[in-house]
């Protein structure tokens, strides 16, 4: 580790506090204080503690870490959803999506990890406050250059025809851009819908039937996580538990 890179604390207690190193910075803590030029020499998977004896680990970030800890302007897509939509997409290195909106930027890297260097990634957003902040959330942790971002309505963008293996929409109405986005999606490839409440998800399929757009339903879900507090030989859920984010929405394009 060195200076400039993020690092990442866990107390005792499994807390978790994200920052980046800078020469001269200290760590503060309400018992005790640790100066950065100690975390960069113990390095990451280290354990490290304040004068007054309170432990910390020391880590690299994962993307869920920074997800969860990053400045956002809207609530993030949360990695669970995240990293299922990746899979609802099968997305694989080299492969094009494309995703609305923007937000903070949280569901943006990891399509872009996803589809990796050779790959791209084409980000619309609205909302410019949105869209910046998502750009230097984007910028501040893993930028391979594959991001294109569009500050601008999807519903009224003139795309490629068939030039997307995959598209994410995280959009309040997402039938609104269905006219634009179809004819772009390969066939047989999928476009999934993040829709935080079930009358969203019953407005769609609503919309695909009446307006007969060539799509097939292949599944509706939520992605539940319970999380566990394991002290041998004490087992039981944690308390603390996240519960519904959202429904995901897979569609799979079809000839029509």
């Amino acid at each position: 580790m060195t200076y400039g890179d993020w690092a990442l604390l866990q107390d005792r207690r499994g807390r978790t506090y994200l920052f980046r190193l800078q020469e001269g910075a200290t760590f503060n803590y309400h018992r005790g204080s640790i100066r950065h030029e100690a975390i960069v020499q113990a390095g990451a998977g280290q354990k490290i503690a304040t004068p007054q004896g309170e432990l910390f680990t020391i880590h690299r970030p994962t993307l869920e870490d920074y997800v969860l800890h990053m400045p956002r302007e809207a609530t993030p897509t949360y990695p669970k959803d995240a990293a299922t939509i990746c899979f609802l997409l099968d997305l694989a290195p080299g492969m094009r999506v494309l995703e609305a909106g923007s937000g903070s930027g949280g569901l943006t890297m990891y399509l872009a990890r996803a589809v990796g260097p050779t790959g791209q990634v084409w980000s619309y957003e609205a909302r410019p406050r949105h869209l910046e902040r998502a750009k230097r959330n984007l910028s501040g942790f893993e930028d391979w250059g594959n991001v294109t971002w569009v500050e601008a309505d999807l519903a009224q963008a003139e795309l490629p025809p068939s030039a997307f293996d995959g598209i994410a929409l995280d959009l309040m109405e997402p039938w609104t851009v269905l006219d634009s986005i179809t004819p772009a999606l390969k066939i047989d490839r999928f476009l999934a819908c993040y829709l935080p409440n079930l009358t969203q998800v019953i407005a769609l399929l609503e919309h695909l039937q009446t307006q007969g757009l060539p799509y097939l339903l292949e599944r509706t879900l939520e992605v539940q996580h319970r999380e566990w507090d394991l002290r041998p030989p004490i087992a039981h859920p944690k308390f603390q538990q996240v519960g519904h984010t959202a429904f995901l929405v897979q569609l799979r394009r079809v000839e029509g």
